[in-house]
């Protein structure tokens, strides 16, 4: 099955792709010289901007999902198929509304994002129900995380809809902000997902316990510590939105255990992470005053671990000099 693993993602990548082609190709030419007519070219390459974006973020999400696993199952593959059925109907829907701007054709463009949504939902826990065994906990993390979600995107999705029926023209360009929102939901989530899986079978046991806010709090606290570490052990200046963004423009995509690393690195990564959980608990929770024990364990295992990158780095020159 892992041959037939990567023909599915090359076929995945190939429809996309196509999708994407057609949808340009949609787009209806200049044939009179006059203002008005540029001004329908204009709003149909605004709309065609908008399908772009959110088909390539559908792209993204499909490429990380399917970066996870290296076999599948056929649960997968009918969902894959499922999911790209209803993603192939995006240059019909695009085409719809960008030639007649109406409230039918708007709301039929919000119903397949919200259909299309909930497909690739499908998709993603059936790849993280392969991946994760019930043991580990994963899947329960994995519906605590994302099923907290459901409710604030049920609701977004239905005012748009709203939007939609009474203003058309105006919900058109509120689509733009859903593969910003869906990226920006997706980074977080993935990495939440990916805290989860460095704690031991125990510590997710408390973490499936948590709040929302808790849930939340702990992030800030494993951001915090991120931040602490990239700023070498000195103390951050103050940062302005330009360099923020460039910060995590130059990030790496594959942020998580899959990303290369050493073995050394990567337990200390691990260690690192329970000891945030066990510094949390503590702080959080169990109001332990051994907290700033555990505090003190923690910067010694952001050491090492800058240690262990510092060492990566020199070993990588080495091997490009040889």
């Amino acid at each position: 099955m892992k041959k037939l693993k990567n023909r599915l993602d090359a076929y995945s990548d190939a429809v996309i792709a196509i999708i994407m082609t057609i949808m340009v190709l949609d787009l209806t030419p200049v044939l009179r010289n006059s203002i008005p007519a540029y001004m329908g070219l204009l709003k149909e390459i605004g709309i065609y901007f908008i399908s772009f974006a959110l088909v390539a973020n559908m792209w993204y999400q499909h490429a990380t999902a399917f970066s996870e696993i290296d076999d599948m199952t056929y649960r997968i593959m009918l969902y894959d198929f499922l999911f790209l059925a209803v993603l192939s109907l995006m240059p019909l829907a695009t085409n719809m509304m960008a030639s007649n701007t109406t409230r039918i054709t708007v709301m039929a463009y919000g119903v397949l994002n919200i259909v299309m949504s909930f497909c690739f939902r499908l998709l993603a826990k059936a790849v993280i129900h392969f991946r994760y065994t019930d043991k580990s906990k994963m899947r329960q993390v994995y519906g605590k995380i994302y099923g907290a979600q459901n409710p604030i995107l049920f609701i977004w999705n239905l005012a748009l809809l709203v939007i939609a029926w009474f203003f058309p023209q105006i919900a058109v360009w509120f689509y733009l902000s859903y593969p910003v929102r869906d990226l920006l939901f997706n980074g977080t989530t993935r990495q939440q997902m990916n805290d989860a899986a460095q704690l031991t079978p125990d510590q997710r046991s408390q973490y499936l316990q948590l709040t929302p806010e808790q849930m939340r709090a702990f992030q800030q606290q494993v951001q915090k510590q991120r931040r602490q570490q990239r700023a070498d052990g000195k103390k951050a200046k103050p940062q302005d939105w330009s360099q923020t963004l460039q910060q995590w423009l130059d990030g790496r995509v594959a942020n998580d255990e899959s990303a290369p690393t050493t073995d050394k690195g990567m337990d200390v990564g691990r260690q690192m992470t329970r000891e945030q959980w066990q510094a949390f608990a503590m702080a959080h929770l169990a109001k332990d005053p051994r907290v700033k024990e555990v505090q003190h364990r923690l910067r010694d295992y952001t050491r090492r671990q800058r240690q262990a990158q510092d060492q990566s780095k020199s070993d990588d020159k080495q091997n490009q000099t040889k």
